[in-house]
């Protein structure tokens, strides 16, 4: 039996709980008074950045009538779960507290629409272009990167891709690559030739959907907005987003997922696709000599 992915059985239990608050009708700040809690407490169990305590659990369904006893074990044995170590414990030194809540979601999610106007997104990096990025390589980063935390990130990275790309046929990944990804010299031309043939081996999976965005799309509608959208088939969808000064989930703003889905969505639309996707690939494949 496959073990529960302990931020999974942790968004389980919030989720639940919020709708058993709110078919209650009772306010978070009500729900603050009757436990004699903080309302922030409340709301850091709701969100999902703090875990819940079996006590605690059962005090909030108390609070909201729910006498549903397998309901209530059920929840129980998913708090229980969300305590144990995820499955990138490994990989704690190089997985910050943002991106751990991103990975615990990415395996669950329905669907993964992600774009980066610069370089190729990570789930379709092959290891010497990560490398290269992180300075372990030719031309590529500042080459202040430990050695050791080189090595964790792109096992890391592989391991996300194996359960993503070859173990799952869920969620559908969708992605765009941009034109300046596919130009830019990232770790010398023998590291580009391997990425771009890594590209057009991930575009014949069935769950995968990868289109290219061409320069001459211009300011396309999803140009500054590099992301990681997750979407559930239970709602409360995720924005992810990473930069120089740190990593951000955005929860619990479904009109910001919703924007950003959007504007993917037209840029997909306008995007080189299937065949021709393939062919400008090619295209610029030939610019990196052998």
């Amino acid at each position: 039996m496959t073990a529960k992915d302990p931020a999974l059985e942790r968004r389980r239990v919030r989720l639940a709980l919020r709708n058993y608050r709110n078919k209650a009708g009772i306010s978070q700040p009500e729900v603050a008074e009757h436990l004699a809690w903080s309302p922030s407490k409340v709301i850091r169990i709701e969100g999902g950045s703090v875990g819940v305590s079996v006590t605690d659990l059962r005090a909030l369904l108390d609070l909201y009538a729910v006498r549903d006893e397998a309901a209530r074990q059920d929840l129980e044995q998913a708090t229980r779960d969300s305590r144990r170590p995820p499955w990138y414990s490994a990989y704690r030194d190089v997985v910050p507290p943002h991106f751990a809540t991103y990975l615990g979601l990415e395996s669950a999610a329905h669907e993964l629409f992600a774009y980066d106007p610069t370089l190729v997104p990570g789930l379709l990096q092959t290891e010497e272009y990560t490398r290269a990025l992180l300075g372990d390589g030719n031309g590529g980063g500042d080459g202040r990167q430990p050695a050791e935390e080189t090595d964790a990130i792109v096992r890391l990275r592989a391991e996300r891709q194996r359960r993503l790309l070859r173990e799952a046929s869920e969620p559908r990944l969708s992605f765009l690559v941009d034109e300046a990804a596919l130009r830019r010299w990232v770790g010398g031309p023998a590291t580009m030739r391997g990425q771009l043939e890594r590209l057009k081996s991930v575009a014949g999976i069935a769950h995968v959907d990868l289109g290219v965005v061409p320069f001459s799309l211009g300011a396309h509608p999803v140009l500054r907005n590099g992301s990681i959208a997750l979407t559930f088939s239970d709602g409360d969808d995720v924005l992810f987003a990473e930069s120089s000064s740190g990593a951000l989930t955005t929860r619990d703003d479904q009109h910001a997922v919703d924007e950003y889905l959007t504007r993917f969505a037209e840029s997909r639309r306008q995007s080189l696709s299937g065949d021709e996707a393939i062919a400008f690939i090619d295209e610029v494949l030939a610019q990196y000599p052998s």
